[in-house]
Parts: C-alpha cells; structure tokens; sequence
C-alpha cells in the first residue's frame, strides 16, 4: 500500500502524462495526414512530436543555417542508433483589447531509448489576465481552465505547470505507461466520457491488443478540490478507475465500452485506495454492489460509422443513473442522469484535401456526473473530467478549419442552451461539485432547469506556422461570446494577436 502511494507522488516528477499535444487544432491542419480510422478512440498519444516529425511538411528553402534552424529545425535534436532526444521552447506570448495577454514561457523534452521506451517532460510559468466569462469562472474557481490553481496578482493570474511521464512497449500486445496528464475517449470536439478538459492528474495505464479489439485499463488518483484542507496543507485525494474496451467491427465501424467508477479518500487522511478496483480484468459494477460501495458508476458506449472516405460519423452515450420504469413512467425524476453526443465530420475531400467541418450536438441530463457526496463526483480540482459545462444543457457546435500550406483558418461556432443554480444551497443539477442530495424536489427536471441560460460564442483565427517541429505560430484571431441569463445580456468581444507553441487545448467556450 505505501510502496504504491509512494509512486504516485514520485511519478507526477519525471513521468509523461497523455497530454494532447497534436491538439485539436494541429489535427485538423493536419487532418489527411493524422486522422486514421485503425487508431482506438481511446487518445493516448503515444507516439506525440515523433509522429508529427514524419510528416512532410513545407520548408522553408533558404541558404541560411540560422534561418534553417528558426523554421525548419527543433530547438535541439539529439540522435543515435539508441536513443532520440528533442527539446523544444513553450511560448505563448499573447495581447489584445480589454487590457488581454497572456506571457507562458518553458520547455518540453521528448525521448526514446531504444525502440520500445519512450519519456517526456514539460515544465511552463504563466502570467494571465483573462476576460468575460472565463475571468469570472477563475475567480469563483481559483482553477485556470484545464491546467492549475493559480495565484491572485494585481492585474492578473499566475500559475506553473509540469507534466511528465514514460511509456514502455512490452510487445505488440501489451505496453505500460505511468504518467501526471491527461487522456480522451471519442472522436469528436468534446467528449461525455473521458475528457481533456480537466487539470492533469497521476495515473497508471495498461493497454492490451488483440487483433481487432483494444482494452485499455486506467486507474488514476485526483483532487477533491472543495473539500477542506487537511493539517498538513494538502487537499483530500479522489480516486477512479477506467475500463475502456475498443472493437474494430468492420474496417469503417468502430464501437467502444466504458465503464468507470470514482470513489472518495478517507475524510481523515490523504488517501483510502480500494484494491477492488485496481484489477482491469473485472467489471466494476458487479465488484461496486457486492462490496456495498457508495461509489460513483458509470457507463458508456461510443462509436463511429466512415462512410465512404469523406464523412465520418460518430457518438456516444452516458449512464450515470439508470431505472427504466422511472425514464418511462417518470421522465423528470431527478436520478435519470444520462446524456449523449452525436456529430459529424467531413474531410478528405478530393476537391479541397485540406478543409475539415464538424457538426456536433451534446446533452446532459440535470445531476449527471454529480454525487451524493463532493468526494465521489465525476470531477478533478474543480472540473468536469468529461464536458466543462458539467451537466444540465444542449450544445450545437460547428467548426471549420482549412490550411494552405503554412496559412491556417479556423472558425468555431457554439451554441449552449441549459440551466445556471440560483443559490448555493440547492442543486438544479449543473453544478457537478454539488451534493445531489440538496435538491428542492424528486420530480420536475430537464435541460434547463434553474436559471434559464444561452450562450453563442463565436472563436475565428487566422495562423501562420513559423515552425512545423514544435509547432510555433503567429496567430490574430476574434473571440465573442453573448450571454442570457434570465434575459439580462452580457457581451464580450476581444481582438488579439500572438505568438505561440500551439501545443495544448484550451477550453474557454463553454
């Protein structure tokens, strides 16, 4: 037991975490390239800037070793028959109107030792001073979006991350990883599984392959953010486990089974790990009832239809709660917590090989992801660890992306339409960190309830890529965003303009 506690504080030091880093963006750029349908839904970014290094790019043709090195070179590159080493710079540096910017400076490195080990190390500080609704959810929270607490300054946020983490291949049917980041389940923008949309977190992942079947196995620890301190100054650990089982029905269907369960530390100490949970050859929710756990289930299923080379359709559903004589009978009792994702994807497309459009649509139920205690919510330091939002909404998104070469233009549209808590004693259930047992009533629940609520955001951006190896860019971009809450209005609009290292995702559009 201490010899396992002990990894996991040592492994968020030095140990590579999933971290998304061929983001959203950079796959779409890059979408004939990146995009395979034999890949499991299941992100694990194994093979990260390697596997970007091995696509042709454009270079940037010039006599000059510097500016051979400024455009078409990484920082660093280190290299023999055993080993590969690449260090690379982290730069956002970033301004607009309403006195924006955002300054992040630091570095990753990536490595392989051989042919079957492979690590990774980032490290970066930021200085923010973020707008509109995003300010207001930082200063509620003390949680910058997806990445870490932050400190409170005059005119701004500051705040460092660092992820790490190895991964070793032992066959082509088994391989091991150890990391502090993030992972994702799905094919689409957002995810009602496993998202990346939460702060990076230890875990320990197994995956197994077997012909056209993938099983992946996560056991993780996380942060029960609003609970109180302890006496050493640490906050109260989470912990869960996540089964994910991938099928390659045909070479274009492809269906994935999740289950996964959260369960709170002990209130007197920092940690009440339950070694039910850590076989991944077992289903959870059989061990969850015989055990009589008080623990968070759930259960979901995603999966994706290529029709013919061009469109891509995909899904997914999640059951938090599940009484079928209740979701006929009684469809707005409060414990019908379930939500779905339903999106297409068009690419590939002969005529324009670059453009990729995206529709998208998702809903959550009122009180999905929530508990009856804080401790076993489906959440990490103070956010969703599947949509941001939470729960308690519909949301339509479009996205429009196409690249010529090193010009890149990109065009999110996004609609939400759901239910914002009017006190903070009573849940209506959309906020996730709420205990689901202080609701006002049993019956009377759906999309929208509490405060009516509707957001359109619009986010375009035009990028030129300065350097293909770690993805440095110039980017001038417009973001507005309309809010109504209860017919009072609230608008944000901001121009800006920045250099950066386009390497993570960052939600703000929510």
């Amino acid at each position: 037991m201490r010899s396992f506690l002990l990894l996991l504080v040592i492994i968020p030091i030095f140990v590579w975490g999933q971290s998304d880093f061929l983001n959203n963006e950079v796959k779409w750029m890059f979408n004939s390239e990146l995009s395979d349908t034999s890949v499991s839904s299941f992100k694990s970014f194994s093979n990260d800037l390697f596997v970007f290094g091995l696509i042709s790019k454009d270079t940037l043709r010039s006599k000059s070793k510097l500016i051979n090195w400024m455009f078409n070179k990484d920082l660093l590159d280190l290299k023999s028959e055993n080993y590969h080493v690449k260090i690379n710079p982290i730069l956002d540096f970033s301004a607009g109107n309403q006195s924006y910017f955002s300054s992040k400076r630091g570095c990753y490195l990536i490595g392989r030792i051989g042919s079957k080990f492979r690590w990774h190390s980032l490290f970066y500080e930021n200085y923010v001073n973020f707008q509109g609704k995003t300010k207001r959810l930082v200063d509620l929270k003390a949680v910058a979006p997806g990445e870490a607490e932050v400190k409170f300054l005059e005119n701004g946020y500051d705040y460092a991350v660092a992820n790490g983490g190895f991964e070793y291949q032992f066959s082509e049917y088994f391989n091991l990883s150890f990391g502090h980041g993030k992972n994702f389940i799905g094919d689409g923008y957002r995810s009602l599984l496993l998202s990346d949309a939460a702060n990076s977190y230890p875990y320990v992942k197994s995956e197994l392959n077997f012909g056209k079947f993938k099983y992946t196995s996560i056991v993780a620890e996380f942060t029960d953010f609003k609970n109180d301190m302890l006496v050493d100054g640490l906050k109260r650990k989470k912990y869960g486990s996540f089964h994910y089982f991938d099928i390659t029905i045909t070479k274009r269907i492809k269906l994935g089974l999740f289950e996964s369960v959260i369960w709170a530390g002990d209130s007197t100490s920092r940690s009440s790990f339950d070694f039910n949970y850590l076989n991944p050859f077992v289903i959870l929710r059989p061990i969850e009832f015989s055990i009589g756990s008080p623990d968070n289930m759930l259960l979901g299923f995603n999966g994706s239809w290529d029709i013919g080379n061009s469109i891509k359709l995909y899904g997914q559903a999640i059951i938090d709660e599940f009484h079928s004589k209740n979701l006929l009978e009684n469809p707005t009792w409060w414990a019908n917590k379930y939500g779905y994702q339903l999106g297409i994807k068009i690419h590939k497309l002969k005529s324009i090989p670059n453009l990729v459009i995206i529709g998208e649509h998702n809903a959550v139920r009122p009180f999905t992801y929530s508990h009856k205690v804080s401790g076993s919510n489906y959440g990490h330091n103070y956010e969703s660890l599947a949509h941001p939002y939470g729960a308690n909404f519909r949301e339509f998104l479009g996205i429009v992306n196409y690249r010529h070469k090193r010009i890149n233009f990109n065009l999110k549209l996004l609609y939400i339409k759901g239910g914002q808590e009017s006190v903070d004693s009573v849940s209506v259930g959309t906020d996730i960190f709420k205990e689901n047992t202080d609701r006002a009533e049993d019956l009377g629940y759906e999309i929208g309830s509490g405060l009516s609520y509707d957001q359109f955001v619009v986010d375009s951006k035009f990028s030129f890529i300065l350097n293909y190896n770690y993805l440095l860019m110039l980017d001038l971009g417009y973001r507005g965003r309309l809010e109504i809450l209860e017919s009072k209005e609230t608008t944000n609009h901001f121009v800006y303009f920045g250099l950066r290292t386009s390497l993570f995702n960052s939600y703000y559009d929510y």
